[in-house]
């Protein structure tokens, strides 16, 4: 009996040394996993340091590419500026415009309301040569004594418009001489 019972311990101490060969080899697999992972780990980590200086950079090409679309934008609106200039000072020529002279709309209308006339004059044109135009227009009141009001003033018939103090969108009204 003695001998099977060194026979067993020879047995379990060989198993005991087995197991432990094999637990040598799994912790150094371990080691070897765990140093592997810490590597990953580190990629990571630089990969994200890139991916963020990479984020950053095309956070600042977006902003540049808007500061040139803004710029782009901005010198097409010159340009428009530019070409209607050009068009404006165009039509002064081609109108005769002189220095301090524009356009503005005035709109005729009568007491009793039987008037609705709008006309867009130089600012410089005498009073009379515009009546002249809303008699053509009208010409009932030839035949009437008349006399023009804006903003509650009398209109002098041989001024321009600029020294009759009219501006743009003003209504002259024009009133009949009752002196039957």
């Amino acid at each position: 009996m003695k001998c099977d019972n060194n026979e067993n311990i020879k047995i379990i101490n060989k198993k005991n040394s087995s197991s432990e060969n094999k637990n040598k080899k799994y912790i150094k697999k371990i080691n070897e996993l765990q140093k592997y992972i810490k590597e990953l780990e580190l990629k990571i980590k630089e990969n994200d340091k890139i991916i963020n200086e990479e984020k950053k950079k095309n956070e600042n090409l977006n902003k540049k590419i808007k500061e040139f679309e803004n710029i782009s934008n901005n010198i097409l609106e010159i340009n428009n500026i530019i070409e209607l200039e050009n068009e404006i000072k165009l039509f002064r020529e081609y109108n005769n415009f002189s220095e301090g002279e524009k356009l503005i709309s005035i709109k005729f209308a009568s007491e009793k309301q039987d008037i609705d006339y709008s006309i867009i004059i130089k600012n410089t044109e005498i009073f009379s040569q515009i009546e002249t135009m809303l008699y053509n227009k009208y010409p009932k009141y030839t035949e009437t004594e008349n006399y023009f009001l804006v903003g509650g003033n009398k209109i002098n018939r041989h001024k321009t418009l600029e020294k009759n103090n009219i501006k743009n969108n003003d209504i002259i009204t024009l009133y009949i001489n009752n002196f039957d």
